[in-house]
């Protein structure tokens, strides 16, 4: 339950409190399983700020014309290519 605000107490006021109603519906942006990201899953880093990785990556963004998922997607399809290579020749 809601604090009742002193200022508005002593002002001989009293907060109307939300309708039932209201406060029974989600908020449709909140709620699971709503927007365009349903069924992904979130993989994302945190650097340093100044970090060189960081200019590195706005400047393959800008060449490459692809967004930052697209770039960390194709990373890591080239990382695993390599890594297959290498299993593949015994390394």
């Amino acid at each position: 339950m809601k604090k009742a605000n002193p200022l508005l107490a002593a002002m001989g006021k009293v907060a109307e409190p939300a309708p039932l109603e209201e406060k029974l519906v989600a908020d449709p942006a909140l709620t699971k399983g709503s927007g365009k990201r349903v069924g992904q899953k979130h993989l994302g880093a945190y650097f340093e700020k100044g970090d060189p990785i960081l200019e590195r990556v706005a400047i393959l963004r800008a060449r490459l014309d692809m967004t930052n998922s697209e770039l960390i997607e194709h990373a890591l399809n080239e990382l695993w290519n390599r890594h297959e290579a290498g299993r593949a020749f015994g390394e």
